[in-house]
């Protein structure tokens, strides 16, 4: 016979949560918390099986244009008997142990009614011959007034244990790629420290969630490799209750907008914290144009302070708790702090990046026309050198709106000169100019700064070989700056082909000494002249 829960007398209720403000993600965490916490808390008993491998959970969108999309939520930890599931359903059944990340015995309800109208729960626990069903329909409830809601009871293999949790009628969607894709990173994010244990495996429609961690800065002091990652322990007295926060905090090489910041994890699950959402008060951050934005980061473990409900933030907003929460981080970030502001970074450049942004300027204004570019040799010992520590890289500070992180690979010290180029150093050149084809070979110097800024050779009238020093010291420290770079390469360009030209006009062979001078500045005259029509 068939069993009832008694739902009296909040069944109007249940329809009011789709009206909560989670996001996807957020209202998934409620799931993975029951799923985790289940599994956490009869691990010894789960691991006796044979097969035991961990935990796993699928979560699982399906796009259905005719019956209407529905996600589900399967996973294998202990599974319910009787009373938990019926806890699981009633609101206000808090479960019996409120140290874990299921402590208000609110997430399963409020997750599933926000998500939408129609929902179901079946689960069973391992050890036990009984299955459960039932289904919630809150808009019926609501009408209705119904008091009681009918559970289904099947006998199983006592071997057998998941839950599994339906929810069709959607109020909220999944869908588009971005969103999809946050809602993957932000769970990978939220559920860490149990993807890094190996035991809790996570899936979204079939694809394993994977965390990926930041590379931590090294760099060598006195002989001695430092990485400069420190742990951290301290403790904020607030209204008689000491509350501990530990972890670590680092300098991340490279730097990230998107992921710069401190993550604030509570019971081993993120509150605060994950791509784009990491913790960056200004007194510890400054500005989102600094460098310790986007260097600056760590994980700390805040396990017996309080958190809302919907458990996306910490519930210290208006009792001065956070102010005295950064008050006692000020002082142990601040060695941090001022080293990751002070780093410098070499950048690192494509060959074909700067040799196509070079030649663009002159292309795009009308200068020259019909050009091609053919690198043509294979990628430099420059970029194939690098130890997997000198290839820690970060970026210079951007928009805070995107993460502009780009390849910067080495920290620089006062021996370095100037950018990395990655992608070989010769390349020819073909284009017309005035009327005559012109082809010029170009070579780029990256190892000796004492050699010349530019040789040229004339192989004929317009053919030509040019080598251009990209690490002359009389360009420090602009050529520090990837930018830097493609206009000295397009000014050593504008500089033969005033020479060429000069060449050409000349009667007798000989060339004034103002003839280059003028023919350059005519050469830059109307590239500035054609960036401004191409402006308008």
């Amino acid at each position: 016979m068939g069993k009832t829960i008694n739902i009296r007398p909040t069944s109007g209720v249940y329809a009011t949560y789709k009206r909560l403000s989670y996001q996807p993600w957020t209202a998934i965490a409620e799931f993975v918390d029951n799923s985790t916490q289940s599994f956490y808390d009869h691990q010894d008993e789960l691991s006796q099986q044979k097969y035991f491998k961990g935990l796993n959970i699928q979560i699982d969108y399906r796009e259905d244009p005719v019956n209407g999309d529905s996600i589900s939520i399967t996973d294998d930890a202990y599974g319910m008997e009787w009373s938990d599931f019926q806890r699981a359903v009633v609101l206000d059944k808090p479960p019996k142990n409120t140290d874990g990340r299921n402590e208000f015995g609110m997430g399963l309800k409020t997750a599933a009614c926000w998500f939408g109208s129609l929902w179901s729960v079946e689960s069973t626990m391992y050890g036990s011959r009984n299955k459960y069903y039932t289904e919630v329909n809150t808009d019926e409830l609501g009408k209705y007034k119904t008091e009681e809601i009918d559970v289904t009871e099947e006998i199983v293999h006592p071997k057998d244990h998941y839950t599994r949790i339906v929810i069709k009628n959607l109020n909220k969607k999944i869908s588009g790629s971005r969103t999809v894709g946050k809602v993957k990173e932000l769970l990978s994010s939220i559920y860490r420290e149990d993807i890094r244990s190996g035991l809790v495996k996570i899936y979204y429609n079939g694809t394993l969630l994977q965390f990926k961690e930041a590379p931590v800065f090294k760099e060598i002091v006195n002989g001695q490799e430092k990485a400069w990652k420190k742990e951290i322990c301290f403790n904020v007295l607030h209204e008689g209750k000491e509350l501990t926060v530990k972890g670590f905090i680092a300098i991340r090489i490279p730097g990230s907008v998107k992921d710069g910041g401190f993550t604030l994890l509570r019971r081993g699950r993120v509150i605060v914290g994950g791509s784009e959402k990491n913790y960056r008060p200004s007194e510890l951050f400054g500005d989102s144009n600094s460098y310790r934005w986007q260097r600056l980061y760590g994980e700390l473990h805040m396990d017996n302070w309080p958190v809302t409900q919907a458990k996306d933030s910490f519930d210290w907003h208006n009792s001065g708790l956070e102010e005295a929460f950064i008050e006692a981080l000020e002082p142990l970030v601040s060695e941090y702090g001022k080293k990751a502001e002070s780093l410098r970074v070499r950048e690192r450049i494509k060959t074909s990046d700067l040799f196509q942004s070079a030649i663009n300027e002159l292309s795009n204004s009308g200068v020259v026309e019909t050009t091609s570019i053919e690198i043509t040799t294979q990628p430099s010992n420059e970029s194939n050198h690098l130890t997997d520590q000198n290839r820690d890289h970060a970026p210079m500070p951007t928009d805070s709106s995107t993460d502009h992180t780009v390849d910067e690979p080495e920290v620089i010290t006062r021996d370095d000169d100037g950018v990395i180029v990655e992608g070989g150093n010769q390349a020819d050149y073909k284009f017309k100019y005035k009327g005559t084809e012109y082809l010029f070979h170009i070579n780029l110097e990256l190892n000796n700064p004492s050699l010349q800024w530019l040789l040229v050779e004339m192989v004929s009238n317009s053919e030509y070989t040019i080598t251009i020093n990209m690490r002359h010291t009389f360009f420090k420290p602009l050529i520090e700056k990837r930018d830097f770079l493609p206009i000295l390469m397009r000014m050593a360009i504008a500089l033969v082909l005033a020479e060429a030209e000069s060449l050409l006009l000349s009667s007798d062979g000989r060339i004034n000494a103002s003839d280059i001078r003028i023919k350059m500045n005519e050469i830059l005259e109307n590239v500035r002249n054609g960036d401004n029509t191409h402006g308008h």
